[in-house]
């Protein structure tokens, strides 16, 4: 076990070096703070649809295995959102706490898990990640925002709060879910690999995954963390352990093969989205502890991913 840590440990620790990385070159000014916000944009618009279209368009995969993934990494899905559901009633914490918590017990930064999974598996990895991403992108999105809308009914600034069918117009206009969705039209389909397009596609997605993490590094802020201890914990717990340990048992009892349970871990097992954030501060929900709980399972990531994929390896 500990030599499995040992060595998965130093696979994927420049993932994670280059989060460091990152944060390190903001705090110093190098490059610009400017560079941030226009990378930030290049990534989302530009650079990771490239490389998702890549990958995606040159897999095989059937209907049938679609489905099972879906149900494997939906069942933690639903587990850690009810669980999440459950311990804010317990708590009583307010609608701004514990819609918090549940994102950050049940979104999934699906950049850092893009990243590991090509540092296991290169591109048969990045190819599988792309369809778990394509399954929780659209799911997570509408449960969040459907919870965020039920529960919270305060106006931010002068423009009221994203309505489901908002959420379900900018899920459409999505550069990852259109990027997937073309990609696997042409892997259906059969198309012959284009020449031109793939290694254009290919070029722009190698640089998709350094940028990402640095940018994911640049920014967490530190200095925000809250002093509200227990539902960073929850959503940490939730997240980063009770999320992967229900996808491990189900992806067994589907008989999935240990490189398609791996990846889907993974998915799982990554803090959750940076992106929490922004969706915390239209909603009117807690800011500072969203921020505390994406700086945290970042922190604690490092440790508890090379622990679970350490012991699939078992």
């Amino acid at each position: 076990m500990l030599s499995n840590f040992i060595e998965i440990f130093l696979v994927i620790s420049p993932v994670f070096i280059l989060i460091i990385l990152g944060n390190l070159l903001r705090r110093i000014g190098v490059p610009d703070l400017s560079f941030w916000h226009v990378s930030d944009k290049l990534i989302y618009w530009v650079l990771i649809p490239a490389l998702l279209f890549h990958h995606v368009s040159q897999i095989t995969l059937s209907s049938t295995m679609l489905a099972n993934y879906a149900v494997v990494i939906l069942s933690g899905l639903f587990v850690v959102t009810t669980l999440s559901f459950i311990a804010g009633k317990l708590f009583g914490y307010t609608p701004q706490i514990w819609t918090s918590v549940m994102q950050g017990a049940a979104r999934h930064n699906a950049f850092i898990a893009l990243a590991i999974a090509g540092s296991l598996f290169g591109n048969k990895g990045l190819a599988l990640g792309a369809i778990f991403m394509v399954i929780l992108i659209p799911v997570i999105n509408i449960v969040i925002v459907s919870a965020m809308t039920s529960t919270l009914n305060q106006e931010v600034g002068n423009n009221s709060r994203p309505s489901i069918f908002d959420v379900l117009f900018e899920l459409i206009k999505n550069p990852f879910i259109l990027a997937i969705a073309t990609g696997l039209v042409i892997s259906f389909v059969g198309a012959e690999r284009i020449i031109i397009i793939h290694e254009t596609t290919g070029l722009l997605g190698s640089a998709a995954l350094p940028i990402m993490l640095l940018s994911i590094g640049a920014n967490i802020k530190i200095r925000e963390i809250s002093s509200a201890i227990t539902p960073i914990i929850i959503a940490s717990v939730l997240k980063l352990l009770v999320f992967p340990i229900v996808v491990f048992f189900v992806a067994k009892s589907m008989n999935l093969s240990l490189f398609e349970t791996t990846i889907a871990v993974i998915f799982a097992a990554v803090p959750t989205a940076a992106s929490s954030y922004s969706l915390a501060k239209q909603f009117g929900a807690e800011t500072q502890l969203m921020t505390s709980i994406i700086t945290i399972q970042v922190a604690l990531s490092f440790i508890t991913i090379p622990i679970i994929l350490a012991f699939l390896a078992t």
